[in-house]
């Protein structure tokens, strides 16, 4: 029996990508996330989040657990969403994530923990469970619930994976850029700060997300134009765009 837990972090900041994180594991290992505190990454100091997801990488390298990501990066996001909208890019994610995590050698049986983007959990699961490659798969069921990151361990670790990795993006573009971006949530004072900086030039910054609210605004207050459309970039996954539904 296995279980498997797919959550993201990032769907709400006007900069920086959206990350889906996945985590799987045999039911008789479960324990050892209790032990190391594996918990809603929400619930975690920026400190043992880090902590959470250096010990979850080793111990996949060590019991055969397994451990996926993807992101979609701004420009992907506002070229994505110019016609179709944030939950449908994340019932994608979510799809290609779990078929990468479980699809190319299927454990006997076991349950998929999905964290619910869309306000009908019920409606979310069975849009993933429409995209998964080659389901149904024999003696697994997915389960998809609000806060389910609170609730299952195995998706509590996929968020810490989402997280530790949106994290680390974002902070090695502030060394590189030397600005500091903030978490791109709207309430941060160090997001506010920056915003107007970021929207100063002929076009917004691209690590912004365009086509946000909180970017139009900010761009609006420093510019008499509309904000520029971005232009279109590689699909999100090159050699096959797999969100075209």
């Amino acid at each position: 029996m296995w279980l498997a837990g797919i959550d993201e972090a990032g769907r709400g900041p006007c900069l920086g990508p959206l990350v889906v994180g996945a985590f799987a594991l045999p039911e008789e290992d479960l324990p050892l996330l209790a032990e190391q505190g594996i918990n809603d990454s929400k619930m975690l100091s920026n400190e043992k989040r880090a902590e959470c997801y250096h010990w979850l990488c080793e111990k996949a390298e060590e019991r055969g657990w397994r451990i996926q990501k993807l992101f979609a990066m701004p420009a992907h996001i506002d070229n994505w969403m110019e016609n179709r909208t944030l939950n449908e890019l994340e019932v994608g994610m979510f799809a290609h994530i779990g078929s990468e995590l479980l699809v190319s050698d299927i454990p006997k049986k076991g349950i998929l923990h999905l964290d619910a983007c869309d306000v009908n959990e019920q409606r979310f699961g069975d849009n993933i469970a429409a995209r998964l490659r080659s389901w149904p798969w024999p003696e697994w069921v997915i389960q998809s619930e609000h806060g389910a990151d609170a609730k299952h361990l195995v998706v509590g670790a996929a968020s810490i994976i989402a997280k530790q990795n949106r994290e680390d993006y974002i902070e090695a573009q502030k060394i590189n850029s030397s600005i500091d971006f903030g978490s791109g949530y709207p309430s941060d004072p160090n997001t506010q700060k920056i915003l107007p900086t970021l929207v100063s030039g002929k076009t917004p910054h691209e690590i912004l997300r365009w086509g946000w609210k909180t970017t139009k605004n900010a761009w609006s207050e420093v510019h008499s134009s509309e904000i520029p459309k971005r232009p279109r970039e590689e699909p999100l996954l090159p050699e096959k765009n797999l969100f075209d539904f």
